[in-house]
Order: structure tokens, then sequence, then C-alpha cells
């Protein structure tokens, strides 16, 4: 199964209780799975990438969850983490979602608690659309991901519209439009790295976000994609593994 990560805010998951322990076990239960293969296309950064994001969507305050900074780690098609900034609407809960195909965790920092689930496959690969994911959202526009947002812009809109200063640099603008939808990417002409991203329809904006921050080529770091030490977890429900789509 392709996990998808809308709005990156965690997945549902039931069951018993287990302390957090890593993957990486030979004698695991998920040991004996296929490695992972890459399909065409797919989103998978082969570095380490990490990246600051925040969204400052028309009308959204600035106390609002969502226009809080996030920080997001990406590596190959199978590795994710998200951490959140607490949460005072929720008792100061600090989520932190970790991908590590076919283990997901959900995790709340402020409790030390959080549940863990199995993809139950037959692909294992993480999805982390920057758009809002709609019924009507072009499948072009899908394919805009955390971490792969030069990729899009190369396949997609390679020639900027203009081209802006931008702090002591500058900054293209690329945009794809299909139908009434478009996207708007500005990246930083010297180092090619996203810096914000606008989505309008009928030629209204109503989604956006801002780079803060965008380093890739990073040193390794597999603790960042397993659990945190002392976290209390509820085991998931393992799903039977769905027949892949014709």
């Amino acid at each position: 199964m392709r996990r998808l990560i809308p709005a990156l805010a965690g997945l549902a998951a039931m069951g018993g209780t287990a302390l957090a322990q890593p993957p990486a076990d030979p004698g695991a239960p998920n040991a004996g799975l296929p490695p992972i293969i890459t399909r065409p296309g797919a989103c998978a950064p082969a570095t380490l990438t990490r990246m600051t994001v925040r969204e400052i969507s028309p009308g959204l305050a600035a106390a609002d969850r969502r226009a809080q900074p996030r920080v997001i780690h990406r590596l190959g098609p199978d590795r994710l983490r998200s951490e959140e900034q607490p949460d005072p609407t929720r008792d100061g809960e600090t989520r932190l979602t970790v991908i590590t195909e076919p283990d997901i965790w959900t995790i709340n920092l402020t409790t030390r608690s959080g549940q863990h689930a199995v993809d139950p496959g037959p692909t294992f690969e993480v999805l982390a659309p920057i758009l809002p994911v709609g019924p009507d959202l072009p499948p072009i526009l899908r394919t805009l991901e955390f971490g792969c947002e030069a990729a899009f812009v190369a396949s997609n809109a390679p020639v900027p519209t203009q081209s802006v200063a931008w702090g002591s640099g500058s900054a293209n603008a690329h945009v794809v439009t299909v139908g009434d939808q478009t996207v708007a990417l500005l990246m930083d002409a010297r180092r090619k790295t996203p810096l914000m991203i606008s989505y309008s329809r009928q030629g209204r904006a109503v989604y956006a976000v801002r780079y803060d921050e965008f380093r890739e080529g990073l040193p390794d770091r597999p603790d960042l994609f397993t659990p945190p030490k002392g976290i209390r977890l509820d085991e998931a429900f393992r799903a039977q593994p769905q027949p892949p789509k014709p």
C-alpha cells in the first residue's frame, strides 16, 4: 500500500499495548518483507532531506496549529518523519509521525504515548502530498510532494514565468495550471530549493505553504526513522494485504 499522509497529521491505530522498539532486528516480524522497489516517478529523495514548513493560507490565523512550523525529514521512497509544535488547544499535544515502511508510528511527545501500525502492502511507499487532496485534484498536482519539489518543477514547469528579488539573492516562479486549478512554486534561483508554494482555484488563492528551511544531502541519521525510546504504544490491528490495483 502506498501510505498517504494527508497533512502529515498521523494515522489511526488500535489494539493492545507495547513499548516502542526499532524494526531493524533481523528476527522481527517484518524482516522477511521484500525490498522496497521504487516505481518510476515516485518521490524518493536520494539523500536525507530536512525542511521546516508552515501553512500561510489566506484567512488562516497566526495562532492556528496549521500555521506553526513543522519539521519534516524524508529519505528514499519509504522513510518519513514529521514533527509538529505543541498544540495549545489540545493541552500541548505534540504530534510526531515516523514511518519506516511498513512500520508507522503516530506519537504524542507530550504524553509519551502513541500507536504503531503495520502497512499491509503489497506496495510499501510513503506519499506526502503538499496540496490538499480532494477527489477533483488533478493527478499531476497530486505528484507534488514534500521533498521532491525540484523534481516536480523539472518535469512540469522547467521554464520560470518570472524572476523576483528574494533576500540577498533571487527566486524563480514556476507555474502549472490544469483547468481552473493553478499551483505556483517559488524556487531559490541558485539552490533550486523551494521557498513558497501557493495553490489557487478559479483565480482565487486557497492554500499556501512557506519554507523556513530546506536542506538536502544531510548525513544519514537512522535514529530519525525509529520511535523515541520510552514511548508507550498501542499496537494496531494488522490488516491483510490488499491486492494491487489493475
